[in-house]
């Protein structure tokens, strides 16, 4: 768990899948450290040494932070488990018309260890707080 009470996340026990419970001050950093949960649960071993990194900039749009999340992640985990990527958030700014733009640095990784399906919308309800938002997250596996 990151010992930074204003955002952070934990892994959570789940009977068949992986769960993380999350939490940031603002949407952003609520997508930021989401983003990190997710990588952290697939076990990225190692960066691939001699390769450059890559500049990505994303732009995603959806119905409801919910579903913006949804996309963000499963994008992240497209990079990851196709092309082996993994990305490190430069930027990244939530908008209240449900939008994301990010800017990211992308390493070649030797392998991950887990092998995440998917982000599902099991019980995903991002809920405000007096800290500010947090969210819990079921992974696929």
């Amino acid at each position: 768990m990151i010992e930074n009470k204003r955002a952070g996340f934990e892994e959570l026990e789940h009977t068949a899948d992986l769960e993380i419970q999350v939490w940031g001050e603002d949407l952003d950093s609520l997508f930021r450290q989401s983003a990190a949960g997710m990588i952290q649960l697939s076990g990225v071993e190692g960066l691939v040494e001699g390769i450059s990194s890559v500049q990505q900039n994303i732009s995603l749009e959806a119905m409801d932070y919910e579903g913006l999340l949804i996309l963000f992640l499963e994008e992240l985990l497209y990079r990851l488990t196709e092309d082996y990527m993994v990305y490190e958030i430069q930027e990244l700014s939530v908008s209240s018309e449900y939008t994301l733009k990010a800017r990211l640095t992308g390493a070649q990784i030797k392998s991950y260890q887990r092998d995440i399906k998917a982000v599902t919308y099991h019980n995903l309800n991002i809920r405000t707080t007096a800290d500010g938002y947090e969210v819990n997250i079921v992974f696929d596996i």
